[in-house]
């Protein structure tokens, strides 16, 4: 008998609060800082979200984990297969010989001699693939690392608008 008296006092005690919090819930989903996101459902449908803003170029740069090492990858739709510069390739476990470097690739800088590789482990976030097509590039044939459509292609959607890019897995 106690018990059910005790749990009625604390009932009555929290009622008056109820109200507000209510109405302070209902001014959080009204608001303009909501986001997009959040009002169309996609953080609630269980996809992985990674968001880009866009640097001072114009360019999308996102943090990206190769096999356990934090790199700084420019985002190309341009580009085929992801690519990395071969100091890159060789500090993430990437070892090739001079024999390797047999593919033509065509870049913004004319044709180059590339070497096809697979990265084992790549992640942005939350967003995760295995076995990602890459090709590594001489160092003085290349500059910022490529995250490029070989991973792009893997997405469930990509998106750019107000100077973001939004990845959903």
């Amino acid at each position: 008998m106690w018990r059910f008296l005790v749990i009625l006092l604390v009932c009555v005690g929290l009622a008056p609060f109820v109200p507000g919090l209510i109405a302070s819930r209902l001014e959080t989903l009204n608001s303009p800082e909501t986001s997009r996101a959040e009002w169309e459902g996609e953080v609630d449908d269980g996809d992985r979200i990674y968001r880009i803003t866009s640097d001072s170029r114009g360019h999308f740069v996102a943090e990206v984990r190769v096999n356990g090492h934090y790199v700084d990858m420019m985002v190309d739709t341009g580009a085929t297969l992801t690519a990395l510069p071969q100091s890159l390739a060789e500090d993430i476990g990437i070892y090739l010989d001079k024999s390797d470097f047999r593919h033509s690739i065509r870049t913004a800088n004319g044709i180059v001699l590339g070497a096809k590789t697979t990265i084992d482990r790549l992640s942005i976030g939350d967003i995760r693939f295995s076995e990602v097509d890459a090709f590594v590039l001489e160092d003085e044939r290349m500059g910022d690392p490529l995250l490029g459509m070989s991973v792009l292609n893997r997405l469930r959607k990509f998106d750019m608008s107000d100077g973001t890019l939004v990845l959903i897995q």
